[in-house]
């Protein structure tokens, strides 16, 4: 693994949580020699099969979720027999602490599974995603939300969102959240239905989570950039300095990130999901060794913080 600055920065913080986390697609070449690299850092990765004796534990711990009414015992063994189902059972039944999957299998595959097992905590209106974006000279963080889970956030979600996503970006980065609100129009000017919904996010983010710096309706260029923020009248509270883009729909989303990851050459770290009880993390099915181990380190950061 070729180490960077950002994995040392929590490879500590990490290590002291003393997680066990699982990723149970340990047949791919990927996974096994992440695996390999965690634990040589002194990781706990539980291996699927010392859970196997635990079958019949998980078995009625998902004949009691709303999802199975009704299914037959052969489809609930063949909902088990699933190595990343059953791995999220055991995070549900506390015998690990974080799940790292999705090398092969879908985002939107491990996301149906994690919300029907794991589900929601109590505070949160939706599931989101986040992408940490780490700058080419690996000094620069960025936190891009919601780039994979929620095709079109009504205002509501949209506030949800970004408070996720600060949470998100203080626990990766220490730094101090500051979100910006994205849209074509920065302070009224231009009139639209989709700008009114972002609109109506800030101020239901206003209401509710008044210490968290923010601002917006902004365009992406004030809200990254000190003179243009200051010549579009948006440099009172950002300044051109923000680091949490909240995207207003799901489009704009995923295009910036890997238009910055593929063209910027930004790493990015994602998607990692928001708003679950416990931590679990989705790998893009393109992804590095080297993705994995940071994911991998994120999952166990998040233990009693998420």
């Amino acid at each position: 693994m070729t180490k960077n600055d950002f994995n040392d920065s929590i490879l500590g913080k990490s290590l002291k949580n003393n997680s066990r986390i699982i990723l149970p697609e340990s047949e791919d070449k990927r996974v096994i020699k992440a695996i390999e690299i965690l634990v040589d850092l002194g990781f706990e990765i539980v291996n699927l099969d010392s859970l196997k004796n635990n079958f019949q534990i998980y078995k009625e711990i998902i004949k009691k979720k709303k999802f199975t009414n009704n299914w037959t015992e052969q489809m609930l063994d063949g909902f088990l027999d699933n190595a990343v189902n059953y791995s999220l059972v055991a995070l549900d039944n506390n015998d690990v602490d974080g799940v790292v999957a999705g090398a092969t299998i879908s985002s939107a595959d491990l996301i149906r599974s994690s919300l029907r097992i794991v589900g929601l905590k109590n505070d949160t209106k939706i599931l989101s995603s986040a992408f940490l974006m780490i700058s080419p000279n690996l000094k620069d963080f960025y936190t891009f939300s919601d780039c994979a889970v929620v095709p079109e956030p009504n205002c509501n979600q949209l506030s949800s969102i970004a408070y996720q996503a600060s949470k998100t970006h203080s626990l990766l980065t220490n730094e101090e959240p500051k979100v910006a609100f994205l849209s074509f129009s920065t302070k009224g000017s231009a009139e639209n239905y989709k700008i009114k919904k972002v609109q109506d996010a800030i101020a239901i983010f206003k209401k509710q989570y008044p210490t968290v710096m923010h601002d917006g309706e902004i365009q992406f260029d004030a809200a990254i950039d000190t003179q243009v923020a200051k010549n579009k009248k948006a440099d009172k509270v950002l300044n051109g300095k923000a680091n949490v883009f909240i995207f207003p729909d799901l489009d704009s989303g995923n295009i910036s990130y890997k238009i910055a990851q593929y063209l910027g050459k930004y790493q990015a770290l994602g998607p990692l999901l928001q708003g679950l009880k416990k931590p679990v993390n989705d790998l893009s099915r393109g992804c590095s060794i080297e993705d994995i181990v940071s994911i991998s380190l994120i999952t166990a950061l998040q233990k009693k913080i998420i």
